[in-house]
């Protein structure tokens, strides 16, 4: 593996240690947190948004309530209680929503009701938001390597259209990561994480509001958080080791009670092996070899012709990524943002072909809140406008077990895009609220292409590379989408809501750029693909007990997509095209229940034991409705799949359940249960499936006092052999990645 080390890593802790440590005590910390975890509560009164952006959790609940789609909040204590290593330790309660680690990684294959379900590598389909921003290239490409979960005090996942209010452009939705700040974090924080198969996780944070000063004739406030952290583990599959080093930073300077000025870092280092996804019969004779053996058959000039560990299949990069957000209340109950940012990504990727990469990204918003009455009713409108503009150079060479060879390709790609989007949520009676939006997007693509041939033999460095044409692709994607809704509180504590909309998604780069046409030939320029497009209906319901006892939220669905987006693998090589039409219809059921207080201590208010259970149930029905031709490699007609048959790469049913036991000493036990209850299609003939599964797990921890915190979990107690995400399409039946085997993990975590 490519040695990235430790030095970022240590000289942040000691740099974060020092600033702690030199910074005045003069914030009282928060009073300490009930040591049980009580069911959220649907706030259902109106809201008004003032001037600041929302902090308090209470605030986000009301926000949400408004809102005509189901949402979900994680907050911070469900991301500090688990190992928070990917997204898969903070969702899997989140119905509706599937993410499945490939090999151990914080990437995998991340869905929201099966719109992104080509994804199996990087990420596409949802945009990722940083406190409202978008997060990722200009074309909506992106990872989540780069992001520490620790480093946020809540993430909100907006499925569908609901994303529309952050000016979300992709069909899946948007998830929003909400960082710590100093007036959320504590003024230091260290925290280590072991465990299974070489895991190691440390974290050292600080946060902090300074004392404040004049500006002129205005009283000014600064505030700061820092966090750095680092990780490694050897991997439960063969060939995936990886080792990650993180900085996130914010400062903050508020400027009398009307204006905010806040500055945002992020500095990511990741080194990652990458084991191949295994066939059925690979997968249970012996589910932790690398797999990934290519063909005899696959041109060489292509492709290392041996397996992913001799290949050295990795990815190394660097990313750096500034933002500022400016934030004014010019007058009452109106503010505006102005929100710049850069970015810049260097990568080293050797797969079946060896790619060096960089990626250069500046966009921004602007976005504008008014929250005044309307007709003397309550009312919240909010505008929006984003640019961005991105540069990708790429060069791809001949893999030489992980070194370069001989030059296949070198492109550059620029992507333009514009998006406007307005929304307004009018209160027309105290129960009965209505949604109407809409949002605008374009972005063109072009390129210049080069494409080479061997001179000579390929697999020698020295080999030139003679040109064999250049091509100057350019395609433009545009659309307009509108949205329509309502909520209608049924009792002071439960809603009704519905929402109908139009969403749109244009292909990514990567997509449109793929080494391989649909037919299995090389591609030398864009691929033909369309943007997909749908149209959404949501129904639900959501609401807790009068006595908090009871919360549920219960929403029905239906996606009528046309051009929807395919991948297909085919000798290790993906490639892409648009199925004509498909229909993805679901229900999403989760809520909890307290089923007993003082079962065996009594006392007063938070001296009581208490035992409390969370489900979450998603029934995911996605079909073709039209005959899908033209992938494969037999030929531009061949037919991959049949009107009605399923679309691949998620289970019908999955089912989530967890009872947890919490003692008012501060420990805590809660086994769960991650179920599949249904195998699912792996191809879009549906001739291959991935079989059911079921996990046992257990979380346990003990918060024992307002400065030390344990933490334990165990996964796959049962050691069962399961894939939890696949490959979809896969000419030589290679689907699954191998999920963990019995694994434990471990943690302390203190704070000052």
């Amino acid at each position: 593996m490519k040695e990235r080390g430790w030095s970022l890593f240590a000289v942040g802790c000691l740099a974060t240690m020092v600033l702690g440590v030199s910074i005045d005590q003069s914030i009282a910390r928060a009073a300490e947190e009930p040591s049980g975890q009580e069911a959220p509560v649907v706030v259902v009164d109106p809201v008004e948004v003032r001037g600041k952006r929302i902090e308090n959790v209470e605030d986000v609940k009301q926000e949400l309530a408004r809102r005509p789609g189901s949402n979900i909040l994680i907050e911070e204590k469900q991301i500090t209680e688990s190992r928070a290593i990917n997204l898969q330790d903070v969702l899997q309660f989140s119905p509706g929503v599937r993410f499945q680690s490939r090999f151990g990684a914080d990437e995998g294959q991340f869905q929201i009701r099966g719109t992104s379900l080509r994804n199996n590598f990087h990420h596409r389909g949802i945009n990722i938001l940083i406190n409202g921003i978008f997060f990722g290239d200009a074309d909506g490409f992106s990872d989540f390597e780069s992001i520490d979960l620790l480093a946020y005090e809540r993430i909100e996942v907006y499925k569908g259209a609901n994303a529309l209010r952050y000016g979300a452009n992709s069909i899946g939705g948007a998830i929003n990561f909400v960082p710590r700040t100093g007036y959320s974090a504590s003024t230091m924080q260290l925290r280590m994480l072991g465990g299974s198969f070489g895991m190691v996780s440390g974290q050292v944070s600080s946060g902090k509001v300074l004392k404040p000063f004049q500006v002129g004739n205005m009283s000014a406030t600064m505030d700061y958080y820092i966090s750095v952290s680092g990780n490694r583990q050897d991997g439960f599959q063969d060939n995936s080791q990886q080792a990650r080093e993180r900085i996130n930073a914010n400062i903050g300077l508020q400027l009398g009670n009307h204006q905010e000025i806040r500055a945002y870092f992020l500095q990511a280092n990741v080194a990652e092996r990458i084991p191949g996804s295994l066939t059925n019969q690979q997968l249970f004779f012996n589910r932790q070899q690398t797999g990934g053996q290519s063909p005899a058959g696959a041109p060489p000039f292509f492709a290392c012709v041996s397996s992913n560990q001799a290949c050295n299949w990795g990815r190394y990069y660097t990313l750096q990524r500034i933002g500022i957000a400016y934030h004014n209340e010019f007058a009452p109950n109106q503010f505006f943002e102005i929100i710049p940012y850069f970015s810049n990504q260097f990568v080293d990727h050797p797969i079946f072909q060896t790619i060096r990469q960089e990626n250069n990204n500046v966009g921004g918003e602007f976005r504008y809140v008014n929250s005044n009455s309307l007709f003397g009713k309550n009312n919240s409108f909010v505008a929006g406008f984003q640019p961005r503009y991105g540069n990708q150079r790429q060069q791809r060479f001949v893999n030489i077990n992980g070194s370069i060879g001989a030059m296949t390709q070198n492109y550059t790609a620029k992507t333009t895009y514009f998006g406007a989007y307005a929304e307004d949520a009018f209160d027309a009676t105290k129960d009965f609220t209505i949604v109407i939006g809409g949002r605008w997007d374009y972005t063109g693509r072009e390129a210049t292409v080069d494409n080479f041939g061997p001179a000579g033999n390929p697999f020698n460095p020295n080999t030139p590379s003679t040109p064999t044409g250049t091509q100057k692709p350019l395609q433009h994607f545009g659309a307009i989408s509108p949205k329509v809704g309502f909520v209608y509180r049924t009792t002071p504590t439960s809603q009704l809501y519905f929402n109908a909309s139009r969403a749109y998604e244009a292909p990514l780069n990567v997509e449109l750029l793929s080494s391989l046409n649909a037919n299995g030939s090389a591609n030398t320029g864009f691929l033909n693909l369309d943007a997909q497009r749908a149209w959404q209906l949501e129904l639900g319901h959501r609401g807790t007990s009068a006595d908090k006892r009871y919360s549920w939220d219960v929403t029905v669905y239906n996606l009528e997509m046309q051009k929807e987006i395919l991948a297909s693998n085919i000798n290790n090589q993906g490639t892409f095209q648009n199925a004509n039409g498909t229909r993805h219809t679901g229900v999403e059921a989760g809520g909890g229940m307290v089923l007993k207080k003082g079962l065996f201590a009594q006392g007063g208010a938070g001296k009581e034991d208490s035992l409390q259970t969370r489900v979450a149930y998603t029934w995911s029905r996605f079909k073709f409705t039209d005959d899908v031709r033209g992938g494969g490699i037999g030929g531009p007609n061949v037919l991959i799949a049949k009107d009605g048959n399923t679309v691949a790469g998620a289970p019908e049913h999955s089912l989530n359940m967890e009872v947890r036991y919490d003692h008012p000493s501060g420990w805590w036990i809660a086994p769960n249960v991650e179920w599949s209850l249904s195998g699912f299609y792996t191809d879009y003939n549906n001739t291959i499936k991935n079989p059911s599964y079921a996990l046992i797990n257990m979380r346990s921890g003990w918060n024992i006092d307002e400065h030390w915190t344990l933490f334990a979990e165990g996964r796959n107690l049962t050691n069962k052999t399961y894939a939890g995400a696949v490959v979809v399409n896969d000419s030589l039946n290679r689907f699954a990645n191998p999920g963990f085997g019995i694994s434990a993990f471990g943690g302390v975590e203190y704070k000052f």
